[in-house]
């Protein structure tokens, strides 16, 4: 019989093998953010504002960005003693103090926010996917807002430079921001990660994932463990470290002070940043460790595992499983992503799944956003989708969990075989319009539901904000 003690060594060392690859949740959050907003009001007495440098803005506001950042740590600490989770104080000589004119106003302003300072900021516009470029648009290059570790890995972008004062379209501000966070900000800021700056913002070592991946190392800020038993979190209590919820409360604090106090443009860029994590927490596969397995199945894959070279010559279950289980997670991903772009650039006012972002009868069915929102309200509904319908993953041709759904709907030879690589040319929807009725018509449902989630908790979140500073 195994002990409670070596069932959680089991599961501890699978975690620590999960979260190598890329951590993104959507893969092009903007396109989520318009298709969610465009068709209400919610932007309509307000429509466009004018451009303004993120040193202007603390130019003006430095006096009042103390009081809040301290604000929001203090919030921190106070809700993860509450939910014995883990977070780690800003450190009092990172704390923001400046003054007007002060040249590295911008750098300590974002190292206080404690993301990589090495990022610039600058003003431009993302051209989303199916648009063309205007005539009159000036490109900027994408190494002015990528950090260089991970430009080769994002993929094709097209930006739009912006000058200061300009006047721009309010909503193309809050759905280019929406996809921001993605970009770096949140690359490198652990004690073992390779850094280009010089700080140390005291987050400790890498929870989770690889550490000398780039993009690993970005995770535990996109993601957020809020509902997993207790025997996982008594062995596994890394995975309490998890900080969208903090970056969510973060942002939206900064978003209310920018509206508050004058700076519309940056009261929607900082507003965006906290939709980006919060559209982030609507994917089941940045809630739990290994959607569509239960925590005995952990235990048994990691048994199996143990077991190589002595009942099995070779034996590749855990490993396996990841793989499967990451591949899974970008087919979905790419699925929205191909759906959402085909109907940007077709004008398809009929695609169901961007039918169901912008669906907002839902909205009201949830209560008004507030600090709890987050961890109670859309984390918990998202981890719903993740859970074996009858206890473990070996029913999955019966589950209705989004990891055994996206294996009844595409081909073995990428749901389910470990060995396939997944590309980002994979033609999700393409391979999809060609399976079985009933998959097909499983896949496009759980996805809509998804994407409901998404528009409506997107929506809720602007509403709120914007009505508290009377936007």
């Amino acid at each position: 019989m195994i002990s409670t003690k070596s069932k959680i060594k089991y599961i501890a060392i699978i975690y620590s093998f999960i979260f190598c690859s890329t951590s993104y949740a959507w893969k092009n959050h903007a396109l989520i953010t318009e298709y969610a907003i465009e068709k209400t009001n919610i932007l309509s007495n307000k429509s466009i504002v004018k451009t303004e440098s993120l040193e202007n803005f603390l130019n003006t506001t430095y006096a009042q960005i103390p009081a809040v950042l301290n604000k929001v740590d203090l919030w921190a600490i106070d809700k993860s003693q509450h939910n014995n989770f883990i977070y780690f104080p800003v450190p009092n000589d990172l704390k923001f103090s400046s003054v007007a004119g002060d040249p590295k106003i911008v750098e300590k302003f974002l190292v206080s926010l404690r993301i990589n300072p090495t990022l610039k900021f600058p003003l431009y516009l993302q051209i989303l996917p199916g648009e063309k470029s205007k005539e009159n648009m000036v490109l900027i290059d994408n190494s002015e807002i990528f950090l260089k570790a991970i430009e080769k890995e994002v993929g094709e972008y097209k930006f739009a430079k912006l000058t200061e004062g300009e006047t721009v379209n309010s909503l193309a501000v809050l759905a280019t921001a929406s996809d921001e966070p993605d970009y770096g900000s949140d690359i490198h800021l652990f004690d073992d990660n390779e850094k280009e700056f010089n700080y140390k913002f005291q987050f400790g070592t890498q929870p989770f994932g690889n550490p000398n991946f780039a993009i690993s190392s970005q995770a535990p800020f996109h993601m957020g463990f809020y509902h997993e038993a207790s025997l996982v979190y008594n062995v596994a209590g890394y995975l309490k470290k998890t900080y969208a919820e903090y970056r969510i409360k973060l942002y939206i604090e900064l978003s209310q002070l920018a509206f508050q106090s004058g700076h519309a443009y940056w009261g929607l860029r900082f507003l965006g940043w906290a939709l980006h994590y919060i559209q982030d927490l609507t994917q089941p596969y940045h809630n739990t460790p290994l959607p569509g397995y239960s925590t005995a199945d952990l235990i048994g894959l990691n048994i199996l595992d143990k077991l190589e070279g002595t009942l099995y010559k070779t034996n590749k279950k855990l490993s396996d499983t990841i793989n499967v289980v990451s591949n899974r997670h970008f087919i979905l991903e790419k699925l929205v992503y191909d759906e959402t772009v085909l109907a940007k650039e077709n004008k398809d006012y009929n695609s169901v799944i961007i039918n169901y972002i912008q669906n907002t009868s839902l909205d009201t069915n949830y209560p008004h956003y507030d600090d709890n929102y987050v961890r109670n309200i859309l984390s918990k509904q998202a981890v719903k989708f993740s859970k074996p319908t009858y206890g473990s993953y070996i029913f999955w041709k019966v589950n209705n969990d989004i990891s055994s759904i996206i294996a009844r709907a595409f081909p073995p030879e990428y749901s389910i075989d470990p060995k396939y690589i997944f590309q980002d040319s994979f033609p999700a929807l393409q391979i999809l319009n060609n399976q079985p009725e009933k998959q097909r018509a499983q896949m496009i449902d759980v996805t809509c539901n998804l994407m409901n989630n998404a528009g409506s908790h997107t929506r809720n979140v602007v509403k709120s904000i914007l009505d508290k500073v009377n936007f």
